[in-house]
C-alpha cells in the first residue's frame, strides 16, 4: 500500500473510532436535550390543556400570537429584564472589584478566597429559604438590624418594590463568588510584562486599569457575563422559594410563570410557546450583550 493511501487509510479509521467513542455521549445528549425540545416546540402548536383533553387540537401559530397580546406576559418579561440586569451587572463590577481586591499577594489569600466562595457553595433552594428568613416581617434579622438604628420594621417580601430587591441582592449574593473566580481567572493571565511595562510608561492605576486590564479582560468578561445572563435569566429557585412570583405578581419572571402555566393550570401548549419564546429572547440578549462589548473592544482598539 502506498504511503499516501496508508496514512488516509489511518486517518479514516481514527475518524471512525473518535465516532464510535463520542456515539454514547451523543445519544444521551439527543435523549435529555434534543427531544425534550422538539416536544416542546411540538406543544407549542398545541391547544393542550391536560384537564381538557377532549379539546386538544393543533392550532399552529396562534399560541404565540397569543403571548404577544397577552399583559401578564408582558409584565412578566419587564420583571425578567429588570431582575437579569439589575443582578447581572452587579455581579460584573462587583465581580470585577473582588478579582482586583484577591488578587494581592497577601498572607492567607487561600483561605480568604475559599470562604469567598462559600454562597455559591450553598444550594440555592437551601440559601432562598434561608434568606427569606431574613427578610421575614416582623421576625427577621433584617427587620431586627433596621429596628436597632432606629428605623422601621418593612414588609420585605409583601411590597412590590422591597421584594424585587429583595430577590436581586440574594441572587448577587449567591452569583457574586462565580463570577469573581471567572475574573480572578482573567486577571491573572494577563502578563505581568504587560503591567511592568505600563508602570514604566508611567500610567497610573486608574490609566493601567481601563486601558491596559479592561481591554484583556474582554474575552473573560463575555464569557462570564454571557454564563451569568443565562443563569440569572432562568433563577427559578431563588424567586419561587422567597416569593412564588408575588406580591400579587410583582416579581413574577418568565420561567416562574411558564411554571405555574404547565403545572398548576396544567395548560402544557401554552406553556410550550412560551418556552420557545423565552429561548428566543435569550438567544437576543445574548446577542446585543456580545456584540456590544465587542464593538467597544473594536472601538478602543
Amino acid at each position: 500500500m502506498r504511503p499516501r493511501k496508508l496514512t488516509r487509510f489511518w486517518r479514516n479509521r481514527t475518524n471512525a473510532s473518535a465516532y464510535l467513542f463520542l456515539a454514547p455521549a451523543l445519544l444521551i445528549l439527543g435523549l435529555v436535550i434534543l427531544y425534550p425540545l422538539l416536544n416542546t416546540l411540538w406543544l407549542s402548536f398545541q391547544h393542550k390543556v391536560l384537564i381538557r383533553p377532549d379539546q386538544d387540537s393543533f392550532v399552529g401559530l396562534q399560541n404565540y400570537a397569543k403571548v404577544l397580546a397577552d399583559p401578564d406576559v408582558r409584565a412578566a418579561a419587564s420583571h425578567t429584564i429588570l431582575f437579569t440586569l439589575c443582578s447581572v451587572g452587579m455581579k460584573v463590577v462587583l465581580g470585577m472589584l473582588g478579582a482586583l481586591l484577591l488578587n494581592v499577594k497577601m498572607r492567607g489569600a487561600g483561605w480568604v478566597r475559599t470562604l469567598y466562595m462559600l454562597p455559591w457553595l450553598v444550594p440555592s433552594v437551601v440559601a432562598s429559604l434561608v434568606w427569606r428568613w431574613i427578610f421575614n416581617d416582623p421576625f427577621g434579622i433584617a427587620n431586627t438590624l433596621l429596628q436597632s438604628f432606629g428605623g422601621p420594621a418593612v414588609n420585605w417580601l409583601g411590597q412590590d418594590t422591597t421584594a424585587m430587591f429583595a430577590v436581586i441582592l440574594v441572587d448577587i449574593w449567591r452569583g457574586l463568588p462565580l463570577m469573581t473566580l471567572l475574573l480572578l481567572a482573567g486577571l491573572q493571565m494577563i502578563p505581568r510584562e504587560t503591567l511592568e511595562a505600563a508602570m514604566i510608561d508611567g500610567a497610573h492605576a486608574g490609566q493601567r486599569f481601563w486601558r491596559v486590564v479592561l481591554p484583556m479582560m474582554r474575552p473573560t468578561l463575555i464569557m462570564a457575563g454571557t454564563l451569568s445572563l443565562i443563569g440569572t435569566f432562568n433563577s427559578f429557585n431563588i424567586v419561587y422559594v422567597m416569593t412564588g412570583g408575588g406580591p400579587a405578581h410583582a416579581t413574577e419572571i418568565l420561567v416562574t410563570y411558564v411554571f405555574r402555566l404547565a403545572f398548576q393550570k396544567f395548560n402544557f401548549g401554552y406553556a410550550g410557546t412560551l418556552a420557545v419564546w423565552i429561548i428566543v429572547l435569550l438567544t437576543i440578549l445574548t446577542g446585543i450583550y456580545n456584540r456590544l462589548l465587542r464593538e467597544r473592544g473594536e472601538g478602543d482598539a
